[in-house]
């Protein structure tokens, strides 16, 4: 009598029609269903946050604070906004006029994702106003960055997740 039940009236019942296996093999079922995906998931994306060289990185890191401190010496802040269709406009000001840089860089890094990261090249057109031609993005989490061309400062905005109104950007703080 393996692999068959019988039941109060003498007959037997195949295995597959009681519920208790089915119930047993969910978990099994659903693990392996789950392995598979983390899988190919594993497989199929790229990993963008990890580093290599984190000495590198490190000092990278240092770079950066003293370009903070030194937008925070000059008392620079800027205003960034777009007009939803083909320009960006910014407008940059200062504690003392440092003499305004004929370009200025503005990246828009993604917080998670390094192939929406967009970067855009702003022309001086006077008294501090500077402008590009180009979309900002729209949704998610952002990151925006201005520098001058020389690198010797950089102003920030480290969390930003809509476009449509006027975005501060400032010395990042310690």
């Amino acid at each position: 009598m393996t692999g068959m039940a019988t039941t109060t009236m003498g007959a037997r019942i195949p295995w597959y029609r009681h519920r208790w296996p089915w119930l047993l093999a969910i978990a099994p079922t659903a693990a392996l269903v789950g392995g598979i995906f983390t899988y190919w998931l594993a497989a199929t994306s790229a990993d963008s946050m990890v580093v290599d060289d984190y000495y590198r990185e490190g000092r990278a890191i240092n770079q950066q604070l003293a370009r903070d401190e030194q937008a925070s010496a000059m008392g620079l802040h800027a205003t960034l906004s777009g007009d939803g269709r083909a320009a960006i406009t910014l407008s940059l000001g200062a504690a003392r006029n440092p003499g305004w840089p004929a370009q200025l860089t503005l990246r828009v890094i993604h917080a998670t994702r390094a192939e929406l990261d967009v970067t855009y090249l702003l022309r001086h057109v006077g008294d501090g106003v500077y402008r590009a031609d180009g979309v900002l993005p729209t949704g998610g989490h952002w990151l925006v960055q201005l520098e001058d061309p020389a690198r010797t400062w950089r102003l920030v905005k480290p969390v930003v997740t809509r476009f449509d109104a006027p975005i501060e950007l400032r010395a990042a703080k310690r």
